[in-house]
């Protein structure tokens, strides 16, 4: 349950709940079920809190800090977030809209979140785990996604532009209707992925495994940009009827 007095503590202002964490480091942070939708939290200092199902819809938590915190099943939607955000736990989280542009979210859980047009502009989410998460039509240009884990997860019409996931997780992914083009998947594991309709030009396949992917045998390659494909000769069991 929320602790009541850490509650207030936190309505009545950051610079005090700042100032009382530095006091008592050691304290459990007991939010559970909070309600703090619209709050001002900007620059707070949230490590380690436990969030779960929190309400924090179009909160504004730009460069607070977040780090390790618990918001299973908490409500974002329209918040905004901008600061470390290492290792958080956003699992079935509700994430619509939000806005997380140039966080650090390395390492952060997100599996089976929804993030349906969530803003990860610039974010660091390497190690991340996405895995059945839905973040279809979400926004990750130039993101850091190196080494993720987006195993069956939905990004039906997202935009990736020049994105790294570098040796990432993408077993059953789908990315259909995605934007991959500059993408960077060397050695990322795509088998049994979905990529019909998505735009894959200039995006770098070195290494990558192919296996059992679908990519439209109704398509032209040039629709989908095949034909501009980065080391695709190289990349792992490639459908033949890709190479044609």
């Amino acid at each position: 349950m929320t602790d009541i007095q850490q509650l207030q503590l936190l309505l009545n202002g950051v610079n005090g709940w700042n100032q009382w964490r530095n006091e008592y480091q050691d304290t459990l942070i007991l939010l559970q079920n909070a309600v703090l939708n619209n709050a001002d939290l900007r620059y707070v200092n949230l490590s380690y809190a436990n969030l779960e199902g929190a309400d924090l819809y179009h909160a504004n938590l730009i460069e607070a800090r977040l780090e390790y915190a618990n918001l299973t099943k908490a409500s974002l939607n329209g918040a905004i977030a901008t600061g470390s955000l290492i290792k958080i736990n956003f699992s079935e989280a509700n994430l619509y809209s939000a806005i997380f542009s140039f966080a650090d979210l390395s390492y952060a859980n997100l599996e089976r979140a929804n993030a349906i047009s969530a803003n990860f502009n610039s974010a660091n989410l390497q190690g991340a785990n996405f895995q059945n998460i839905n973040a279809s039509h979400a926004i990750f240009w130039k993101a850091n996604l190196k080494g993720a884990n987006l195993n069956n997860a939905t990004f039906w019409g997202a935009k990736l532009y020049s994105t790294n996931l570098e040796r990432s997780q993408l077993q059953n992914t789908d990315f259909s209707g995605a934007d991959l083009s500059g993408a960077n998947l060397q050695n990322a594991d795509l088998s049994g992925a979905d990529l019909r309709d998505a735009n894959m030009s200039n995006v770098n396949l070195e290494g990558a495994n192919l296996e059992g992917i679908l990519w439209g045998k109704n398509i032209s390659r040039y629709a989908t940009n095949w034909s501009n494909a980065i080391g695709l000769m190289s990349a792992q069991n490639v459908p033949a009827s890709l190479l044609l």
